[in-house]
């Protein structure tokens, strides 16, 4: 069976989950309903120690496959946020609509030590959720004591949850490891869920554990050296990409019996105050967790072996500590007067680190400390030199590794890269100053063995001067796991089930060792769903499993009757009703087996089948003698392939076999329309929105169901131009380009769709053929308006505008391009009736418009020679350029002027007198083609020519030098006329 429900929520969650009834009883007023019909999941991430947060979204969020109702692994650590998922389930026989309250908990105090100490608020996960979860009213966190299941506290919110049935919605939060957790008494830490009274009642118990064994803590080491009378001291320091080694979990597909790890032993001179004693003191911060942590180290220095007398104190500056790595956080070198202590005497060092949350912005709290004591010994003068040793050795059952060559130095009895157990020693000699020595290892695992181990490093130093210097142990931790999944398959006939009805099959799961471990799952099958249902237990202790089927519980729910059981009589297992899959580690703990599977299969059998009709829906409405009336449907599905054809205006018509509805079978099936030219399908309903409608036949829940799908079509529609000249159509050559455009606007040119000519001989109108989009899409009307000509497109449609033809910055921008946007409605012939009036008083052109239209131009537009007519027309004496003039024939110096080059071609542009001859020249020809003017354009034409009839300007130049003022005239001259050129003049002056 096919359950398009349980596909889409339940099988993300691993397959199908316990179905149970809340019917708790709540004590004191609750705030909303007990939850009805509601199957709730709580799970962790289970980390192996190769997870590391927050993710790619910077949430702290597993991957969905890692998610478990099991043991979380031993990847958690102190001030790690843990993951949690709760899910919600609510079945076909829950309410359309139910709001309830529950409760999700950690343990927070155990026997005075902590556990979590930060519960995060609840969050939605709208990838995973159905469509219609919101997001859930969520209290504060509040203190339980006593705590649950013994407990000195817990920690909890309430969560109140408004859901439908037939939808599974998923919450995601994290709960945060206390600094100290690792000390957390029993076996386990653990998370819960709680009705809205705190108690299990009428929800069962949902809890999820983390070892507390597994939980390492976040430390701090240090090493303390002392000298006196020394001009210089050693210091010796040890660092390693890695806090801990965690081969993971070796059933994982992406298992590798192999790891590396980097160990870098530093030393260094640093410089020492003779008459005094020099202290050097390296402190480290162990984060064992997933996620970077925050640490701030205080540093004081003490005389003798003992905190008392503080000689030195440093704050060093807060360091963050990635995740799963050891890092020299503070470096203290302090100088101490001599009378401190003798050669032979003592001091001591106490690091205090405490650590910032800066991901929930909360406090931890508590703090870490670490202690050293140093021997004073006495200095040397002269430059010193150093041995330096290095040893390594690795313990747990079946741990091995290898050293590479650090590149100087040698190995005693140790062949480099060569597989061992240990210890390998490493020395150099005589060094003279500071270097380091990188150990590259690799760490083997034999076999899928579950182990845990140490790989310990300890370096010295022994200096010329006697003094001996120790950096260590580093020990870090290696362990790797095993969480094997148990499958719990149920497969039963296709048709025992009608409509509404449903049926649960409990299972029992126990295993060997652990004669207190019980876990109940149930299997639910509903009318739709699937034959063969399967739920996984993930992350389980490796082990051997019993499942026994339990015969006597399976219970019937007839449509109608949600509550009420029936015992099922003759739905029995072929075979036993228990099985035992073998899930153990063995002698030598190795895994046996990842995963397994029990599967149970029963039998009954009955028929049932679901039929489909499409309706037809177009705008505008047809006529049945319209040739688009009729239109063309196909059927794909399950062994299924059938047409229909559908009359226009909403006739619907069934799929037919033989004459009769066509029986559709179990499965997944598609409805596709036909396309007809000049028309869009807006909608299949249900799917709206796509070229196809789909549905699911959930047989026997949708046993004698009609699904209906049903196309909506939009006829596309057209544009008209009607163009009069003064209110006549127009007459002679007179001729007036538009263009279609698409995606236009003030800032971009769009994409023209089609260009029109109105003229004399089509009587002025334009009928583009272009099929418009309706409604959703938007168009552009634009048309050419020569200089000095007014169009009243401007006026025809609000919000009017020039589109940048090239860009407001490139010297070729053509203003004479004048766009209004439009919509047609389905099926519409949008027709524009635009008139023109001639010369004079339209708008001016730009200089980039006088350029193009051009005889001369590079443009490539195939613009009409506008700029040739305009020398015609005023020759003699043509268009005033200073002292001269440009007349007819000289199209190309024009040109030049144009665009700001002399005339050999040069560009001009940051001369004042040529960026405002370009101005000029195209404010001239702007006049001469019948634009608009006012005495202050006239005015300041005469200002610009006077200008460079003083400098005897040229087209190839000028030979005087211009002035800073005049400079600043032909600016101030260029900008005004530029206005004009660009109509930007506002009333003009």
């Amino acid at each position: 069976m096919i359950d398009k429900r349980r596909k889409e929520t339940g099988l993300l969650i691993g397959a199908v989950i316990m179905l149970f009834t809340m019917a708790g009883v709540f004590g004191g007023e609750s705030n909303a309903a007990e939850p009805d019909n509601v199957n709730f999941t709580l799970a962790g991430c289970n980390s192996d120690g190769t997870i590391t947060l927050p993710n790619e979204n910077g949430d702290f969020i597993c991957p969905d496959p890692v998610y478990t109702t099991g043991n979380l692994g031993k990847g958690w650590n102190e001030l790690d946020l843990v993951p949690y998922r709760l899910t919600a389930d609510a079945g076909n026989s829950a309410p359309p609509t139910q709001t309830y309250t529950i409760a999700v908990v950690l343990d927070n105090f155990g026997t005075e030590r902590p556990g979590y100490d930060v519960l995060s608020v609840p969050v939605l996960n709208t990838t995973l959720s159905s469509s219609s979860c919101s997001t859930p009213t969520v209290g504060d966190e509040t203190v339980l004591s006593p705590g649950l299941g013994g407990m000195d506290k817990s920690i909890y919110r309430l969560v109140t949850v408004t859901q439908e049935k037939n939808t599974t919605c998923f919450y995601d939060y994290y709960g945060r490891l206390a600094l100290g957790s690792h000390n957390f008494p029993g076996a386990s830490l653990h998370a819960n869920l709680a009705n809205e009274s705190l108690g299990t009642s009428g929800i069962g118990s949902r809890e999820v554990s983390i070892p507390v064994k597994e939980i390492l803590p976040q430390e701090v080491r240090k090493d303390m050296s002392a000298m006196q009378d020394s001009t210089q001291a050693w210091s010796l320091t040890k660092d390693a990409t890695q806090a801990s080694v965690s081969f993971g979990d070796v059933c994982s597909a992406n298992f590798e019996d192999s790891k590396d790890i980097t160990i870098r032993v530093k030393w260094e001179l640093l410089p020492a105050v003779p008459g005094s004693i020099t202290a050097i003191t390296n402190i480290y911060a162990k984060n064992p967790a997933a996620r970077t942590v925050r640490v701030n180290v205080t540093d004081n220095i003490y005389k003798g072996t003992t905190p008392g007398n503080l000689l030195a104190t440093k704050s060093c500056d807060s360091f963050d500590v990635p995740a799963n790595t050891e890092s020299l956080v503070c470096e203290n070198t302090a100088v101490i007067p001599k009378t401190a202590g003798n050669v032979g005497d003592y001091l001591n060092d106490v690091a205090t680190a405490t650590y910032t949350d800066v991901v929930t912005g909360i406090a931890v709290p508590g703090q870490t400390t670490a202690s050293a004591s140093a021997q004073i010994t006495a200095g040397d003068t002269v430059i010193a030199s150093a041995d330096i040793a290095d040893v390594e050795s690795i313990s747990g059952d079946g741990l091995s590794f290898s050293v590479a060559s650090p590149g100087f130095g040698a190995f005693s009895g140790y062949e480099a890269a060569v597989e061992t157990y240990g210890p390998v020693s490493w020395q150099v000699s005589g060094e003279l100053a500071g270097q380091e020595a990188v150990f590259n290892k690799t760490l083997y695992l034999d076999g899928f063995k579950v182990t845990t181990g140490e790989l310990v490093d300890t370096a010295t130093l022994n200096a010329s001067d006697g003094s001996t210097l120790t950096s260590g142990p580093k020990k870090i931790s290696i362990s790797s796991s095993a969480s094997v999944n148990l499958t719990i398959c149920k497969e039963i006939p296709l048709d025992i089930l009608d409509t509404g009805d449903r049926l649960v099959v409990p299972f029992q799961i126990t295993r060997a060792n652990d004669k207190t471990y019980s876990v109940n799952r149930s299997l639910s099958f509903e009318a739709g769903g699937l034959t063969e249902l399967c739920t996984n237990l993930t992350g389980l202790v490796p082990d051997s499993y019993t499942v026994e089927e339990q015969t006597t519980g399976i219970c019937f729910y007839a449509a109608g009757e949600p509550g009420s059981c029936l015992p099922v009589i003759g739905l029995q297992p072929k075979d036993s009703s228990q099985q035992t899959v073998n899930l153990s580690l063995d002698t030598n703990n190795n895994v046996t087996a990842c995963s397994g599977t029990a599967a149970f299969v029963n039998e009954v059998t009955d028929q049932w089948y679901a039929n489909a009709k499409v309706c037809k829906v177009t705008n505008p409405i047809l006529d049945v003698s319209d040739p688009d009336y009729n239109w063309t449907f196909k059927l794909e599905g399950p062994d299924v392939n059938a047409t229909a054809t559908a009359g226009a205006n909403g006739e619907c018509v069934f799929f037919s076999d033989a004459q009769r509805p066509l029986l559709l079978d179990q499965g997944t099936y598609t409805v596709t329309e036909t396309i007809k030219d000049g028309w869009d399908l807006i909608s299949a309903v249900p799917n709206s929105g796509t070229r196809v409608c789909t549905f699911t036949v959930d047989l026997p829940y949708d046993a004698g169901k009609i699904f209906t799908c049903t196309f909506t079509n939009n006829k596309r529609g057209k544009a008209e131009v009607v163009k009069t000249v003064q209110g006549q159509p127009p007459t002679g050559a007179e001729s007036f380009t538009f263009q279609l455009r698409q995606d236009a606007s003030s800032t971009q040119d769009g994409t023209i769709l089609e260009t029109g000519i109105a003229n004399a001989a089509g009587g002025g109108i334009i009928n583009f053929t272009t099929a418009l989009v309706p409604t959703t899409q938007t168009y552009q009307l634009c048309e050419s308006v020569q200089a000095g000509w007014l169009s009243t497109l401007e006026t025809l449609v609000p919000g009017s505008f020039i589109p940048p033809n090239g860009g407001a910055q490139n010297p070729s921008a053509d203003n004479s391009t004048l766009c209004v946007n439009f919509t047609v409605n389905p099926g519409e012939t949008k027709v524009f009736t635009v008139d023109n009036m001639p010369p004079p008083g339209g708008p001016a052109r730009t200089i980039g418009f006088w350029k193009n239209w051009a005889s001369c131009s590079n443009s490539k537009g195939k613009q009409d020679w506008v700029l040739d007519e305009m020398l015609d027309a005023v020759t003699p004496p043509g268009i005033q350029v200073g002292s001269w003039y440009l007349e007819t024939g000289e199209c190309s110096i024009a040109v030049h002027l144009l665009s700001k080059e002399n005339c050999s071609g040069k560009k001009m542009a940051s001369d004042p007198l040529f960026n405002m001859a370009a101005q000029l020249v195209g404010a001239e020809l702007n006049l001469a083609a019948g634009a608009y003017r006012c005495p202050a354009v006239t005015s300041n034409i005469r200002a610009a020519n006077n200008l460079l009839s003083k400098y005897s300007f040229l087209c190839s130049g000028y030979s005087l030098k211009l002035s800073k003022n005049d400079a600043t005239l032909a600016n101030n001259l260029a900008k005004f006329l530029d206005a004009y050129n660009n109509n930007l003049l506002g009333v003009c002056p």
